[in-house]
Formats: structure tokens, C-alpha cells, sequence
């Protein structure tokens, strides 16, 4: 089964991969900044989006799933972008096939054991457990029901984000829970390693993020021996959403650098 995906623009393919609970759209808005230069393919990871479902989900299985969409699509040299979860799927991706990928791109995530991150996910994954679409209507009813247990206004929002409706007008999460559940232990605690990418690469930092931890930076290079490691300042871990112009700059930078 092929990835489901979005595709703008011309040009050199920069395929986009989001984070836990997400969906390619989340990156609507990268899209359409780089669509003039770039092939940009928001792609949905499995369980996730318009993707197939699965109970088996690990970063071998999903680095397969991306060596499967570059093959049916035929693309060359394709520069790898990963935010949260979509950035271990990358990392991974990349040292498993090395010779594929022309760049990549971290965004706030280190491939060591992710430290010192509190269990929200987990309360999250229990909370969305007890969401009942025949009885909620609207994504404000939705937002009414979470902040029982979610303060975090950004994390309800996001959450609503990821619904849709069906032809019916019954909303549905645009993500497979029960296979998040059974795997999230798994995604969050696991650690890229067993390889190396000579590549460049790029890690990008949320000033108010702990997920990449600049204690990680020896780590890192063990395995991405060109990688350069950027801050963005004012942001957290939703780094291109929180200070976009930094975000752009940065990354700007790094696609044009031969």
C-alpha cells in the first residue's frame, strides 16, 4: 500500500512528514511558501490521515513505507523533511538507505530516547478515548469536552484540527487511535541508531522545546556526521509554526547550500 499524499509545485522533490496525531495538511502553509521552487509532497504516515491503518507500527516499518512511495512515484534525489515523530521516520529512513535521500531535515526531535517529556500524549490518548462523535456535533462542543482534561489550549486546537466530516456530517479523528495506542510507548522511547548518513543535514531546535536537547549533540553527529543543529529562538516545539520567518530563513539557507 502506497502512502496517501498531496503534491504541489515543480521542481525537486521535498517530501514532508508530519508528527504524532498530525496529517500532511498540518504543512498546508510550508507548501505553499516553497511550491514556486519545490515539488512539495505532504504525506501521510500510516494511521494517520488518509493513509492505510495498522495495528504494526515501528520506524523500520514506516522507513519502508517511504522507500515504497519514492519507488511508485519514481522520484529522484528527494530532500526529506520531518517534524516530531516524522522526524525520527526520516532519520531512520535515512540511515537505513542512505543513498537516497539528496538532504534532510530534522525539525525538534533528537534520535536518542526522548527525556525529560511528561506523559501528555498518553492522557491525551486517553481523553480522545472517551470522545463519542454521536453525541459531539461540533469541533466547539469538541473543544468544550477536551478542556475537561486538556488545558493546553494549542494542543485542543490541534486535536480539532485533525477531524473532518463525513458525507454524513458525523466527524471522525483523521487518525487511527488504537494503533497510535498500541505502539505509543514504543515511538516515543525508542532510538535511531545502526547506521549512519553522510548527507547534509539539518536539525532545527524550538528555543522552548525539550525534545532536542543540545546535550544530544555528540549523539547526533555519531550518526549524521554534516549535521548542523539551529536554534529557533521564540518557538516551542511546533518550531514553523511559532516563528515562521526564522524557520524559513534557516531552511532557506541549508535547500540553497550546494
Amino acid at each position: 500500500m502506497i502512502l496517501n499524499s498531496k503534491v504541489f509545485g515543480n521542481g525537486d522533490p521535498i517530501l514532508v512528514f508530519h508528527g504524532l496525531f498530525g496529517n500532511g495538511s498540518n504543512w498546508s502553509s510550508f507548501a505553499n511558501e516553497f511550491r514556486n521552487s519545490y515539488q512539495i509532497h505532504l504525506i501521510d504516515l500510516r494511521n494517520h490521515g488518509e493513509s492505510f491503518s495498522s495495528l504494526k507500527m515501528d520506524y523500520d516499518l514506516m522507513s519502508k513505507d517511504i522507500f515504497d512511495y519514492i519507488s511508485y512515484y519514481d522520484l529522484n534525489d528527494p530532500i526529506l523533511l520531518g517534524h516530531s515523530m516524522g522526524g525520527k521516520v526520516i532519520m531512520n529512513f535515512s540511515i537505513k538507505y542512505p543513498s537516497i535521500p539528496k538532504k534532510i531535515v530534522v525539525v525538534d526531535i533528537s534520535p536518542n530516547t526522548i527525556k525529560n517529556v511528561n506523559d501528555n500524549n498518553k492522557n491525551l490518548i486517553n481523553t480522545l478515548k472517551k470522545v463519542d462523535f454521536n453525541i459531539i456535533k461540533t469541533r466547539k462542543e469538541l473543544d468544550n469536552f477536551l478542556k475537561q482534561w486538556i488545558d493546553d489550549i494549542e494542543t485542543r486546537l490541534f486535536i480539532s484540527k485533525c477531524t473532518h466530516r463525513k458525507k454524513n456530517g458525523k466527524f471522525f479523528f483523521r487518525f487511527f487511535l488504537l494503533g497510535i495506542e498500541k505502539n505509543y510507548d514504543y515511538l516515543i522511547r525508542s532510538k535511531i541508531e545502526g547506521g549512519i548518513y553522510h548527507g547534509p543535514s539539518l536539525f532545527l531546535r524550538g528555543e522552548k522545546s525539550n525534545f532536542l536537547p543540545l546535550e544530544d549533540y555528540n549523539f547526533i553527529i555519531s550518526l549524521f556526521p554534516k549535521a548542523k543543529i539551529s536554534t529557533i529562538k521564540k518557538s516551542k516545539h511546533w518550531v514553523h509554526i511559532d516563528n515562521p520567518i526564522d524557520f524559513y530563513k534557516n531552511l532557506n539557507i541549508f535547500l540553497k547550500d550546494v
